[in-house]
């Protein structure tokens, strides 16, 4: 095949005030802010930055790298991705990301089918031999807005839900959100033998991305710089760091590019799973691109974080007897989970939750800007027996707040954790305050109080940054403690009303008396 579509040269990632650009820009221009598009693609994106950045300019220690500036590092990202050029190519004889091998598995499977079909009559031999035919196209992407293919049942109810994927850029941008945020399910080519021979790992429904897992999906979490290169360099490892975590038992590995696995099992898959590069490129679906659709094939298979996966942008708390993780929840913004994100502060040894990305980078962080960030975000989904799909209250969720680097130490630690406690009893006040409003009725009022409480945390995140800015100076905290009492009362009176005698009897019983809270703050 002809090579086209170069991903060095190509505008095709989303970037903040500058539309689409292409990897040669990411790592030539360095204004550029932030990346765009949805939170999975925006993780993606910084994961295959990352990728290359490793690849390119890994430092030995974690001296070296507190010492390596954003135009060195930018400067060896581009020699190196010169060097590796033709690997770039989303179409060609050696596609980026993909398995040229899956066309010879569909051919094979079109000829067991076309030998299958029954001589006669004639008419079931014409559908079968249709149906073969029909098996061996490639597949629409569909909207490509989630790492998936749509079902072949779905039920169009709009124009908008019709539309495909099929320019280079967004197919190129889908091809890498796919490789560590594919969805679990049934929608993976089927009757298919293994690259690898003897392989029988494989059943119906394919597993999950290893970075949104076979549950709800993981929160992930960045340190985040004045630009998109300060972003990237801030969040990346040394080999120090890389050898110090025992999961990662190959080391940082090689990326994909440089070294393709030809099957399940073969050595160079082994190497990927087994290696930091994976939790940036897993290449847990094998697909190849033909014309405007996409051949889609279950890929390397990872364990779950129960099992041992790590990457560093998760946060888990494996010091108590039952691992846990954050995961994404629509209802609790990725903010109200800094406390946990941020509980090293607190004292040098891990106790609780910990995100290696802001614990690697956060000293670095503050030696170099003035002004640093943390994004968190991720997909919520929804599981049933191994297939996940987007539905009901399922959405893309993300957040970011900014700190000031000389701040940030265990002094505002301690009073941003006591203030966060303090928005969690507030909430539970004000739940409890309009389930009693109800309950004075004779009244189920156990939907609308969970919704004044969500009213409260939605109000709250609106005056989040500044609730962050006063944790600085302690004389600032009263007037944003003040506004928060009043979005309490606010949240109780938006689902409490006070028209009928009845309702202003039972509405001034049971509204929250904050007269202590407002003294003790």
């Amino acid at each position: 095949m002809q090579n086209r579509f170069n991903l060095i040269d190509e505008p095709w990632i989303p970037a903040v005030g500058k539309g689409f650009t292409s990897l040669g820009d990411i790592f030539s221009d360095p204004d550029i802010p932030a990346l765009g598009g949805n939170p999975v693609q925006k993780i993606a994106l910084t994961k295959l930055l990352l990728a290359i950045g490793q690849a390119a300019c890994t430092p030995e220690t974690t001296e070296e790298l507190e010492q390596l500036d954003a135009e060195t590092f930018r400067t060896a990202c581009r020699a190196y991705l010169e060097k590796w050029r033709e690997s770039f190519w989303l179409f060609g004889e050696k596609p980026f990301l993909q398995m040229p091998a899956v066309r010879r598995l569909i051919e094979e499977r079109k000829q067991t089918e076309l030998k299958a079909a029954p001589a006669a009559p004639a008419k079931k031999k014409e559908a079968a031999e249709k149906l073969a035919e029909e098996n061996a196209l490639p597949r629409p992407i569909g909207t490509g807005f989630y790492p998936d293919l749509p079902a072949e049942n779905n039920t169009i109810l709009s124009q908008f839900q019709m539309a495909e994927t099929s320019a280079p850029a967004e197919m190129a941008l889908f091809v890498v959100t796919l490789m560590n945020f594919a969805f679990g399910g049934k929608r993976i080519e089927k009757n298919l033998s293994p690259l690898t021979p003897g392989f029988t790992g494989k059943s119906v429904s394919a597993k999950a991305g290893p970075s949104i897992g076979n549950f709800a999906g993981y929160l992930h979490s960045f340190l985040t710089g004045p630009t998109l290169t300060d972003t990237v360099l801030l969040n990346l490892l040394s080999r120090e760091q890389i050898s110090a975590n025992p999961y990662w038992k190959s080391g940082l590995g090689s990326p994909p590019w440089e070294r393709m696995p030809e099957g399940e099992a073969c050595p160079a898959a082994i190497s990927l799973k087994e290696s930091y590069m994976a939790t940036l490129l897993s290449l847990s679906r094998f697909v190849l691109l033909d014309g405007e659709g996409i051949y889609y094939v279950e890929g390397l298979q990872y364990p779950s974080h129960k099992e041992g996966w790590r990457e560093p942008g998760m946060t888990i708390n494996d010091q108590e007897k039952q691992l846990k993780v954050l995961w994404i929840d629509p209802d609790k913004r990725p903010w109200r989970e800094l406390p946990s994100m941020l509980a090293f502060l607190e004292s040098s040894a891990n106790k609780g939750f910990e995100c290696q990305f802001i614990k690697y980078g956060l000293e670095r962080a503050k030696q170099r800007h003035q002004q640093i960030g943390i994004w968190s975000g991720g997909l919520r989904v929804s599981a049933n027996s191994g297939d996940q799909s987007v539905k009901q209250d399922n959405d893309f969720v993300e957040s970011l707040f900014l700190f000031n680097s000389e701040a940030i130490d265990k002094n505002w630690y301690d009073r941003f954790r006591q203030e966060m406690a303090s928005l969690d009893q507030l909430s539970k006040r004000v739940y409890a305050a309009t389930r009693s409003y109800f309950a004075k009725q004779n009244m189920d009022g156990g939907d609308l109080a969970s919704n004044a409480s969500g009213l409260f945390w939605q109000l709250c995140e609106r005056r989040f940054q500044e609730l962050v800015d006063a944790c600085y100076e302690p004389d600032k905290l009263p007037a944003i403690l003040k506004a928060i009492d009043s979005l309490a009362l606010q949240s109780y009176d938006a689902f409490c009303p006070k028209e009928t005698a009845r309702q202003i009897d039972a509405w001034a019983e049971c509204r929250p008396n904050l007269s202590k809270h407002f003294i003790n703050n």
